[in-house]
């Protein structure tokens, strides 16, 4: 399909919506994309970005600059919660890179997203618009509408909402279940790295695995910051909404009895950059299409993060959609293409994402061969060059 005739309205401006809006306009699409903050941020926070996250961005021109800003772990190191004592070592950095030919990542969520809309910016074809939250949509023979609270509306041969877990426009175009919690909740913080133990400062990334519980921490920002995932299984989750800020004697009473070194950490958080959220995922799909409306990312296929892929699947949905507009010879039937080469794989890692406590929460078995087996065919998948259609449902 040419391209240069084709718009496409993206509502989000995460990193999903982010890359998609490059990916599209680099193929020449004329791409408009809606973010109802006041300016394109991310939380403060780290990521992990894994191989078939990272073989995406370098295909797209942002390789270089993603090196330039991110930190290359060495391996991945288990200790024990409460004695630090090593359970575990997977390697990565050189090994990661050799075996599934793209390197492995921690960066700066903030920094990653920097460097993608400023890569969208450089794109003629591209605008970037803030403060407009979407409230509605419809889909049209041949076009979608979305209409925004400030009264502006806008329509396109293709509308991608990109628009998170809690979806507006999801909401709109399907009638499902809300969000399930899934029996997990989480802390995260960003401390300076500056007077912290060496374990917990290493390049390395660290998981203290205890009894229902455990924490994953790595360095960002050349070292400088140390980023820090707390989460500790609970019944229920009865707060207001599903993030909000908590406090440092929270999470150092959930961790009581942990090492000295983690709960250290966990101290130094800032008083002001401490969030506290229920890990809720949905059931798979069978279907993402709604005439012109096509779901991406989160408001396809939330996940839990136990295997870092939420913005890893939104880069690789950015991608394949990109590639199927290109090689359809109708938007139809991209999104028919774009359905059937998604539903199969982000299913399976929904599926295992949910079944990765026993990994991090659970003190028996080889942590490394854990690990390896969960994440090989994760890692391995190459949205730039996979089999699209029918023939790439498989993971």
């Amino acid at each position: 399909m040419d391209g240069d005739s084709l718009e496409v309205v993206i509502v989000g401006g995460g990193i999903g919506g982010m890359t998609a809006a490059l990916a599209l306009s680099q193929a020449g699409v004329s791409v408009r994309l809606y973010e109802q903050a006041p300016q394109f941020s991310e939380i403060g926070a780290g990521i992990m970005l894994t191989p078939n996250a990272t073989r995406v961005l370098i295909h797209l021109g942002v390789g270089a600059a993603l090196a330039a800003n991110a930190i290359r772990p060495p391996a991945s190191i288990y200790r024990r919660y409460d004695n630090a004592e090593l359970v575990g070592e997977a390697p990565l950095a050189d090994v990661i890179e050799k075996k599934y030919g793209a390197p492995y990542f921690h960066i700066h969520r903030t920094d990653l997203l920097d460097l993608l809309a400023g890569a969208v910016r450089s794109q003629s074809n591209a605008q970037l618009f803030t403060n407009h939250r979407a409230t509605e949509c419809r889909h049209e023979t041949g076009k979608a509408t979305v209409n925004f609270a400030n009264g502006a509306t806008d329509s396109a041969d293709l509308l991608l909402a990109c628009d998170g877990v809690h979806s507006t426009l999801r909401a709109n175009v399907l009638t499902s279940a809300q969000p399930r919690f899934r029996g997990q909740v989480a802390w995260r913080g960003l401390v300076p790295a500056d007077g912290l133990p060496a374990s917990v400062t290493t390049e390395s990334s660290v998981v203290w695995i205890g009894p229902d519980r455990h924490i994953v921490q790595y360095a960002v920002r050349n070292g400088s910051l140390v980023n820090y995932v707390a989460i500790a299984a609970k019944d229920e989750w009865e707060e207001d909404g599903w993030n909000r800020p908590s406090t440092i004697s929270e999470v150092t009473d959930e961790f009581e009895g942990w090492h000295d070194d983690v709960v250290a950490l966990l101290r130094a958080t800032p008083a002001d950059a401490l969030y506290k959220w229920g890990l809720f995922d949905r059931d798979p799909l069978d279907c993402w299409v709604f005439g012109r409306v096509a779901l991406l990312g989160d408001a396809a296929h939330p996940m839990l993060p136990f295997m870092a892929q939420g913005s890893a699947m939104a880069m690789e949905d950015a991608m394949i959609i990109t590639r199927c507009l290109d090689a359809a010879d109708s938007v139809e039937s991209a999104l028919s293409d774009y359905q059937a080469t998604r539903l199969g794989r982000t299913a399976q890692i929904i599926t295992r994402s949910r079944g990765q406590t026993n990994l991090y929460q659970k003190l028996t078995g080889n942590k490394a061969e854990q690990r390896a087996q969960s994440l090989d065919p994760v890692f391995g998948y190459d949205a730039v060059t996979c089999p699209i259609g029918r023939e790439g449902e498989t993971i």
